[in-house]
């Protein structure tokens, strides 16, 4: 599971941000009901499904079939973030390039084919660690690159005011899937082995090639600057291009003496690099979007280092079976549901930052609950993984709502694909910085010794937001007035 991740305009004399209201109402739903956000949904959520069976099943099959040790166990986490920095700056730059859905659809196909190849090698008796660390590092980029076009899709479909209630659906499926999802995977390995876990994963992404194959096209957003910068090297405001007119001939041919008019030239393509850039530049400039990013970073590094040994720690010290390991981890289902549908009401009473800053703390106290059971008797050990898991999801859920609506919301479309990427690219990229210290000191230092030092790196993630401007960050526009006037002060170089 990861947390990810905005630009703030704050004009002379008024605050960037607005106090809450003393009596919040929350807004009349609106239906989703022909947007296509439905069919996207079943997709995303789908996919996200079968990629947390793919690394729960392939976790498994490291330690009961491959024997695997915990710095082991660390090098396969650290496999799967590890393509966020080689490929994760590049992934923005496509999702803003080249037609979204498409993106969506090919990394489905790449990794239906690349899951079914682990049951084959097994069945070969050529499977390895080695070929485990090959198709983590493969699924976890082509999932880089689908979620870079979905996040960046998910505005083209939906009014701004709509994009809180969407995100919370998507994260609340994205919960069940991200917890459902390891939790199938260990019941599926428990009945009919682990290579069999793993057809059915790959078939549950041909089921949402299916579900997204039917919506709408998104090809990149014109932008007739090309993205060029200012002066200050801040992006300007994208304006509305009006389409080049064919040439008109006259009946009888091109009047005498004139010279047919000839549709203006626009500026160079940018290269790959400068694309790249751009993205980086939002963030750096943006005191909003860069504790967040930063936040979110710290956060990954120790999430990291605990799930590196967590599937080690349930299985050996604890002695779950990995049909016990499915059922504690279903607990997480419950709470991201929870969690999303609650998102909308706790950014209203607190506002997005103080919630934010809440949710930031409280997976780290939730964490520590697992290496607790260490002592406990077997019923006790199994309620406090499951309240753990329950209290880990709810906080991260809501945290991505926040997040993702923030980004979504204050941010260009046309820039949106690699905001997302280079916010991935720095929060993501720890993790295998994260994962291999895990494993190292997991088997320094002890299982129990490590998780616990991670719990408390989890909590410390909130003094990001804490001591920035996201604390005072109440409400985002939600009207096409407000956008217009954030492009206005974005243009001009001003951002919060």
């Amino acid at each position: 599971m990861h947390v990810s991740d905005d630009l703030m305009a704050e004009q002379p004399g008024k605050s960037a941000v607005e106090e809450p209201a003393a009596s919040p109402k929350a807004p009349r739903k609106q239906s989703f009901k022909g947007t296509g956000f439905l069919r996207l949904w079943t997709g995303e959520s789908v996919s996200l499904a079968g990629t947390e069976i793919t690394f729960m099943a392939m976790s498994i099959i490291a330690v009961t079939t491959l024997a695997a040790t915990p710095w082991q166990m660390g090098v396969l986490e650290a496999a799967e973030s590890a393509a966020v920095l080689l490929l994760g700056l590049s992934a923005g730059v496509w999702a803003d390039r080249y037609e979204r859905r498409r993106i969506m659809l090919v990394a489905n196909l790449a990794r239906s084919a690349l899951v079914l190849a682990i049951p084959v090698l097994f069945w070969l008796d050529l499977l390895s660690m080695t070929v485990l660390y090959a198709v983590v590092f493969l699924v976890g980029a082509l999932s880089l690159l689908f979620d870079s076009a979905m996040s960046a899709y998910l505005p083209r479909l939906l009014p701004r005011s709509q994009l809180e209630r969407a995100n919370s659906w998507m994260e609340g499926s994205a919960s069940v899937g991200m917890v459902a999802g390891p939790g199938l995977a260990g019941i599926l390995v428990q009945i009919v082995s682990a290579p069999i876990a793993l057809i059915v994963d790959s078939v549950s992404y041909l089921v949402s090639y299916a579900a997204l194959s039917r919506l709408p096209k998104a090809p990149p957003s014109a932008d007739p600057a090309e993205d060029a910068d200012d002066a200050d090297g801040k992006p300007v405001p994208p304006v509305r291009e009006e389409p080049v007119q064919p040439v008109q001939q006259e009946p009888d041919g091109p009047a005498a003496g004139l010279t047919p008019v000839t549709p203006p030239v626009g500026p160079p393509k940018e290269t790959h690099r400068a694309e790249v850039l751009k993205g980086l530049r939002v963030l750096r400039h943006d005191p909003i979007q860069r504790p967040m990013t930063l936040a979110a970073a710290h956060f990954n590094i120790f999430h990291s280092m605990f799930f590196a040994v967590n599937v080690l720690f349930l299985l050996k010290v604890l002695d779950f079976s990995p049909g016990l390991l499915g059922i504690t981890s279903m607990a997480g289902g419950a709470a991201g549901l929870v969690g999303a549908s609650c998102t909308p009401f706790l950014t209203r009473r607190l506002g997005q930052g103080p919630a934010l800053i809440a949710v930031y703390a409280v997976p780290g106290l939730a964490a520590v609950l697992v290496p607790l059971a260490a002592g406990a008797d077997r019923a006790l050990a199994i309620v406090l993984v499951s309240v753990s898991t329950f209290g880990y999801t709810f906080a991260v859920v809501v945290n991505l709502v926040i997040s993702d609506t923030v980004k979504q919301t204050l941010v260009p479309d046309h820039l949106l694909g690699r905001v997302t990427a280079s916010t991935r690219f720095i929060s993501w990229g720890v993790q295998p910085i994260g994962a291999l210290l895990g494993g190292w000191l997991g088997g320094w230092l002890g299982l129990v010794e490590v998780m616990v030092l991670a719990s408390v790196g989890l909590v410390a993630s909130a003094l990001w937001p804490l001591l920035s401007p996201v604390r005072t960050l109440i409400t985002l526009p939600d009207s096409e007035t407000d956008e217009a006037g954030a492009a206005q002060d974005e243009g001009s170089g001003r951002s919060a």
